[in-house]
């Protein structure tokens, strides 16, 4: 009958922590006449209900389509409960947090998680600039639905005193509203005022490796005004944020942001800016275009990532802001501590860039700061609260008219994932060397950690380790199968190896039937997967797109190194592709890189390398080599080297990678031939060739070349190096193109033969989709020819939504194959 009495249990896993939930479920229960209780268990919310069962089923109705703007139900399960306390509860209550709550989350029964950091919302910024409100000017201003979570928190369940705000009590303003249940600071954990809260501090920078914090200028909001002048002073400022340090300058003032590069040693590097407004972002970038909509769209969303946006006509920044490129990060302000430093500020725009050098991590640590960043920075403007876990900012492009993340971080994890196919079984998945990403997954979700880096270095490769107990302790997954990189050699695949083999937890919970059912070489290998990089690639294309456990399609892998099944560098590669095993269908031609790494830093290189079949059949003689306007450090000395090195095959590295082939290009018409940071010959190809495309040049000029190697369809790089030489080597009054049209057409021929080859292994298979992944598809212009082709051919054609096409998607891949693997052994049995 519709008013007969129900007892239920509703218990509810997903972001239901650190978003107000229980609060949320108390007010909807008294709205529905629900007696009963909600707690928080760690790793879910179970709520006890008994009423009527129309106003049962429209408090269900409720929790599910009025839940709060930071929460997301992931699993909503109903059962009887006969409870005889339940029978008699008059009213509905929140009780406090369960003692066995974080047993429970280490136990791994449950995947619910805290939610990302976000940017202060509407409410605590007008309160922010309300002078007659208690919170004016102060920067830690937050609530149930904005701040800092996941840069926060040490352990579930997420309680303040499990949190980095537990270094703050609360005064009794603050505490009463946290008690209020009808206040949308209750169980808000980094709540605080600014007589209870952090406090900022600014600080002369000094370079005496033995100094600690002590001595500051100024404190609270002083300290801000201080940190503001000193920018607009042309200063640069090291700034303590939600999830590390930034280094802040102005970024009108050319001397500022030189004066910035030369002090970090990036001589190009674009840096990332920050905006007051979207006003000020209008002149600087091309936001006003209608294609640009859904890029405007995440640029003031509460996650506030950069985003990339072609520079505005008028682009009015420091010329070393993003040097020899068509376009620029900009975000707005996402903290309190940012919107208040812009109520100081004279300048619309600053240079907001991690504070990290080369290759190591983002700086999180006061001590550190001083100890690392003193001789890049003139001032600190430090706070008082520890960083538990970094974060870099998240950045975002369109590429083929889609959003497409080059960097997936603050604001977005540890947010799941979903996977398009179940196991039970824990699975991390520790990614690639570079630009690198972990994973863990059960239950059909998937559960990224943030940028991590390059894990060549010692620091970063410990941040590698620390991401690992990160997610452990937080997901409540404890791994029995691992997954790495098949290169022996990377840091991630050893330890990968290292902790399948110590993780005692791993001995006692590991099935011992599935352990003689996985990888055979060793009882090390019976719990790890290696993981060929350019199948992890296209695997997290498909799991991105849903596609189900049976499928294939036609893999399009184009990125810079990947260690291949033949012990050569592959990244330029045509698979048929499933998610348990792979086809090489074809590729580009394997090209020498002479001194083999060297060769990615200096693609002059690679332009001998690429052009040396036409020494060898004499079409170029070695003193027209020797006469291109080719970058070499030590001269005609290196460049006999480098051509006795391909007379002889010595110390030669075989590779198929597309960034080789784009970087030989950019060197060869003379745009970029030093690769100071990663891709940069190729993004300035790119900008070139976009400057290209206005010019209206022939773009199908230069046309494909193929030939067969190893049994397998090439396309032939060095034939199109060939093309782009003899139009440079044309005399003054025979040229046709500029080099900016020379660029495009190159990029154009390199991207249709990668279609076209696609396309012919789509016929040939009798399959009909094709996915692309790899740092290379973050081209626009590339990713857009090859699309646009394979739709003319009735080619479905796949690219990332929720992960980097770059190398922050491996371990997401790693994982799906993992996943897929320990099913395909299931299945068998």
């Amino acid at each position: 009958m519709a008013d007969s009495i129900v007892y239920k249990k509703i218990l509810i896993k997903g972001v239901v922590q650190g978003v107000g939930f229980r609060p949320f479920v108390y007010r909807i229960a008294l709205d529905h006449h629900i007696s009963g209780h909600v707690i928080n268990l760690g790793n879910l919310v179970e709520i006890a209900a008994t009423g009527k069962s129309v106003d049962f089923d429209s408090f269900v109705s409720d929790l599910t389509t009025k839940n709060p703007p930071l929460s997301r139900i992931d699993d909503l399960e109903i059962v009887d409960f006969e409870d005889l306390s339940l029978k008699y509860a008059a009213s509905f209550s929140i009780s406090e947090s369960h003692a066995a709550a974080e047993n429970d989350a280490e136990s791994g029964a449950g995947n619910s998680i805290i939610p990302p950091d976000t940017a202060i919302c509407a409410d605590c910024l007008s309160e922010l600039k309300d002078k007659n409100n208690r919170r004016y000017i102060y920067p830690f201003t937050v609530c149930t639905n904005c701040g800092p979570r996941y840069t926060t928190v040490k352990k579930l369940p997420y309680d303040r005193e499990n949190t980095t705000m537990d270094d703050f009590p609360l005064c009794d303003a603050c505490q009463k509203e946290y008690t209020n249940v009808s206040d949308r600071r209750y169980h808000a954990q980094p709540v605080c005022c600014p007589d209870c809260g952090p406090k900022h501090a600014f600080q002369k920078s000094t370079s005496d490796p033995s100094c600690k914090i002590n001595d500051p200028i100024s404190f609270g909001n002083d300290a801000l005004r201080d940190a503001a002048k000193a920018i607009d002073d042309g200063f640069v400022v090291a700034l303590k944020g939600y999830g590390g340090f930034h280094l802040v300058c102005d970024a009108f003032s050319e001397s500022a942001v030189s004066t910035l590069r030369k002090r970090l040693n990036r001589p190009a590097q674009p840096f990332a800016v920050m905006v007051r407004s979207e006003a000020a972002a209008q002149k600087i970038a091309d936001t006003n275009d209608p294609k640009n909509e859904t890029l405007v769209s995440l640029f003031r969303n509460f996650r506030r990532p950069i985003v990339v946006f072609d520079k505005s006509k008028s682009y009015p920044l420091a010329p070393s802001v993003a040097p020899r490129l068509h376009n620029i990060g900009v975000m707005l302000p996402y903290s309190g501590t940012h919107n208040v430093l812009f109520e100081s500020l004279k300048t619309d725009c600053v240079v907001m860039t991690s504070a990290n050098l080369p290759g190591l991590p983002m700086v999180v640590d006061n001590d550190e700061a001083i100890l690392e960043l003193s001789n890049v920075c003139d001032f600190f403007l430090f706070h008082n609260r520890k960083i538990e876990n970094r974060t870099d900012d998240t950045v975002i492009r369109t590429v083929a008219g889609e959003p497409v993340f080059l960097r997936r971080s603050r604001g977005f994890v540890p947010e799941r994932i979903r996977l398009p196919f179940s196991s039970n079984a824990g699975v991390a998945a520790v990614g690639a060397e570079m630009n690198n990403t972990m994973s863990f997954a059960k239950d059909g979700n998937v559960y990224l950690s943030q940028y991590i880096g390059n894990t060549k270095h010692v620091k970063t490769a410990k941040y590698h380790a620390d991401a690992y107990e990160t997610l452990k302790r937080l997901t409540g997954i404890r791994p029995s199968v691992f997954a790495c990189d098949l290169h022996p050699e990377f840091n991630t695949t050893k330890f990968a190896e290292e902790i399948s083999e110590s993780d005692s937890e791993f001995n006692s919970k590991l099935n011992s039937k599935l352990n003689s059912k996985l990888n055979s070489e060793s009882n090390r290998d019976n719990r790890l997967f290696r993981i060929q990089h350019h199948h992890a690639h296209i695997c997290s294309v498909m799991a991105d797109n849903m596609l189900p456990i049976d499928s294939e399609i036609v893999g399009i892998a184009i990125d810079g190194v990947g260690y291949g099944d033949d012990k050569t560098v592959w990244g330029g590669e045509i698979l048929r592709c499933g998610y348990t095993s792979y086809e090489r269908m074809a590729s580009l031609a394997p090209q020498p890189m002479p001194g083999g790494d060297l060769a990615s830093y200096f693609p002059s290189r690679m332009v001998f390398g690429m052009l040396y079949p036409y020494v060898k059949s004499g079409q170029i003689s070695k003193e027209d080599l020797f006469d291109l306007n080719l970058y070499f450090k030590h001269g005609n000395d290196e460049k006999k080297m480098v051509l006795s090195q391909l007379d002889n095959n010595f110390n030669l590295v075989m590779s198929t990678s597309t960034g080789r082939a784009l970087d030989a290009i950019s060197a060869l018409l003379g745009l970029c031939q030093t690769r100071t940071y990663d891709g940069e010959p190729s993004m300035v190809l790119e900008s070139a060739a976009a400057a290209g495309l206005l010019e209206s040049p022939d773009l199908n000029y230069f046309v494909p070349q193929f030939k067969d190697v190893d049994g397998r369809p090439v396309l032939d790089t060095s034939a199109l190096m060939y093309a782009v030489l003899l139009e440079i080597n044309k005399p003054e009054s025979g040229h046709r193109f500029s080099v900016n049209e020379l660029a495009v057409m190159a990029v154009h021929s390199l991207s249709l033969g990668i279609a076209m080859l696609a396309a012919d292994a789509c016929d040939k298979t009798g399959i009909s989709v094709a996915g692309v992944s790899g740092g290379v598809a973050n081209n626009d212009y590339i990713v857009s020819v090859i699309s646009d082709y394979l739709k003319s051919r009735g080619v479905t054609f796949l690219t990332h939504k929720n992960l980097p096409p770059g190398d922050g998607c491996i371990s997401h891949g790693q994982a799906a194959i993992a996943v897929a693997r320990l099913l395909a052994e299931s299945n068998k049995e």
